[in-house]
């Protein structure tokens, strides 16, 4: 197995404060906790050893439940996992560097969805999801054509002599089997991103309105990670929440990849499990 830091929560704090964004401990939260005031943002850090000291008094049901009390309150939390720093610490790092600078706005009627190949969607992704990449039937981007140029929109993507800025990835179009909407026709949204830094307006409805005219979908759902997002973007666009999915339970192979396993007893990291998500189209 991957040997970790052994001074993980140290290497956060480290950072923050090179970046100089004040940092405050917070000794009465679970597990290694900070507050950034300047960020408004709680962020806690959980080693692999504090998991596996802590699990013994818990189960899945718990360790889900105790986290949605502490997302409850209105200021922001967010969840980072040891093996998940050591993997992508840079991309955590841009991440803060551009909440202290401030998110710079796109908007989508200057750009055009176009669809693209997997490995063009797959080299973005890498660099700019957390999560990475990740298998799907249809992968779109969000391009600057020729004559919105002008706005001077930056991206280091090029397709051609357009700026790629967004990709979304969609899983094959399935035929639903649930009571009340049998035969429906449910499409799911994989993966939607930006460039770090950037929030493209409207950039999401612009995507999946091209893809409900390809594909004639009725609905279109998508699971958000809560550990990183309360997925308030996407229901103010119209997704409703369907569930709360249980947590995901990982064993950790030598390269310190994640690897679903089904006991708590084995499991060295999860999740707090998934917020599920639904879009409707009206049918006419």
């Amino acid at each position: 197995m991957s040997v970790y830091p052994i001074n993980f929560f140290d290497e956060v704090i480290s950072f923050l404060k090179e970046m100089e964004i004040k940092v405050e401990l917070c000794p009465n939260h679970a597990f290694s906790t900070i507050f950034l005031p300047e960020l408004s943002l709680y962020v806690q850090c959980i080693s692999i050893k504090d998991f596996q000291s802590q699990k013994d008094f818990s189960d899945p049901a718990a360790w889900q439940k105790q986290y949605l009390e502490q997302i409850s309150t209105s200021t922001p939390l967010i969840r980072i996992w040891e093996d998940i720093w050591l993997k992508q610490s840079t991309w955590i790092k841009r991440y803060f560097q551009f909440r202290k600078l401030g998110n710079s706005s796109i908007f989508a009627r200057d750009l055009r969805v176009v669809p693209i190949s997997k490995e063009i969607a797959d080299s973005f992704l890498e660099n700019e999801h957390l999560l990475g990449s990740a298998q799907a039937k249809s992968y779109w981007g969000l391009v600057v054509p020729p004559h919105r140029q002008f706005r001077n929109i930056s991206s280091p993507y090029w397709m051609g002599d357009q700026k790629l800025v967004g990709v979304a990835t969609l899983a094959k179009p399935m035929r639903m089997k649930e009571k009340e909407f049998e035969g429906h026709i449910s499409g799911e949204l994989i993966r939607f991103c930006s460039t770090l830094g950037t929030q493209i307006v409207g950039g999401l409805s612009k995507v999946l309105h091209y893809y409900q005219l390809e594909e004639k979908v009725d609905n279109i759902m998508t699971y958000i990670d809560m550990e990183w997002n309360r997925g308030e973007g996407y229901q103010s666009i119209g997704f409703q929440e369907i569930q709360i999915t249980p947590p995901i339970l990982y064993t950790l192979n030598e390269a310190g990849k994640r690897k679903i396993c089904k006991t708590w007893e084995e499991a060295q990291v999860c999740t707090v499990g998934n917020k599920k998500l639904r879009l409707y189209y009206s049918k006419n």
